[in-house]
């Protein structure tokens, strides 16, 4: 399947987008200032799917539409737009929403390719349209909007590790630590933020997590060895340091990582992830009096 930005004649394909919003009026509110995507079968002529994005500002981008041809539906193409989608705008926003009546089937669908509920604008549907919306039976009344909080992953080079870069990385490190590693004194933090800032720019891989431009978590790894791994605080429990340790393990092969033991939480954390303990330091790697918990993957399937 091919998916294509059109920019010229948006309402040629006028029959799909009726199928997700009935209103011809309502279409043309967005239709001019949105860009519009269809996805081509297997002949090029041939439109299965089209979507609509809009620009809302402040790092917001609103999907409009979603229609997929109904000889196409329930295939997966409608997935597969939305997926492409959220790497489309990963880059340019930080979040993507999407407006939907009560349909429970349109609802599970949202939800099962990321989406989570944010907020209702009541009487939307009668307010807004010139006659009765109806899905599933029952008459449309408010708009339930739904929203996912996009991300990009970046591998960055030595070369493009500039100084603002590991500025941010640093800073980010500092208050995640300050938030997680609450046995380190400000004098602790302060001996190892100049060894952090150089395994930060020599380290062999690292990893950069972005939700818009912003950077919201990172990683390190040396050969099969996950060096460093620290998240936002602001992004605790919303599933990026697993995102980037399945990355770890299945792309990168790295089947080992150090946590300080007075980091219960985080000894849990890759505990959960499928790590166990093979050894015991007393100190860190700068000698520091923190004991250090080794530990290793192990695939739970096997």
């Amino acid at each position: 399947m091919n998916i294509q930005l059109i920019t010229t004649d948006k309402k040629r394909f006028l029959s799909l987008l009726l199928l997700a919003d009935e209103q011809e009026s309502m279409i043309d509110r967005y239709l001019g200032r949105g860009e519009l995507f269809v996805m081509h079968g297997t002949q090029e002529t041939e439109a299965v799917a089209v979507a609509v994005v809009t620009n809302e500002g402040n790092g917001v981008y609103e999907l409009k539409n979603l229609a997929v041809a109904p000889a196409c539906q329930r295939k997966g193409y409608g997935r597969q737009i939305v997926e492409y989608l959220c790497r489309h705008y990963a880059d340019v926003c930080h979040t993507l929403l999407v407006g939907t009546g009560e349909s429970k089937q349109t609802i599970a669908f949202y939800e099962s390719c990321g989406f989570s509920y944010s907020h209702t604008v009541a009487d939307f549907f009668t307010l807004n349209y010139d006659h009765p919306i109806v899905e599933e039976g029952k008459v449309l009344k408010d708009m339930i909007y739904f929203q996912k909080k996009l991300t990009s992953l970046r591998s960055l080079l030595p070369s493009e590790r500039t100084n603002n870069l590991t500025d941010t990385l640093v800073a980010l490190w500092n208050v995640s630590v300050r938030a997680s590693h609450h046995f380190l004194t400000e004098e602790d933090i302060c001996k190892l933020t100049p060894y952090v800032r150089e395994a930060i720019r020599a380290i062999g891989t690292l990893l950069v997590l972005h939700q818009g431009k912003a950077p919201i978590a990172f990683m390190g790894i040396e050969g099969q060895k996950i060096e460093m791994l620290f998240v936002s605080p602001t992004h605790f429990g919303c599933g990026f340091g697993k995102q980037l340790i399945n990355v770890a393990i299945k792309d990168y092969h790295a089947l080992y990582v150090d946590v300080n033991e007075q980091n219960p939480q985080a000894e849990g954390f890759y505990r959960h992830l499928g790590f166990h303990t093979f050894e015991r330091t007393e100190t860190d790697e700068q000698g520091n009096p923190f004991p250090i918990l080794k530990m290793a993957y192990k695939n739970k399937s096997n």
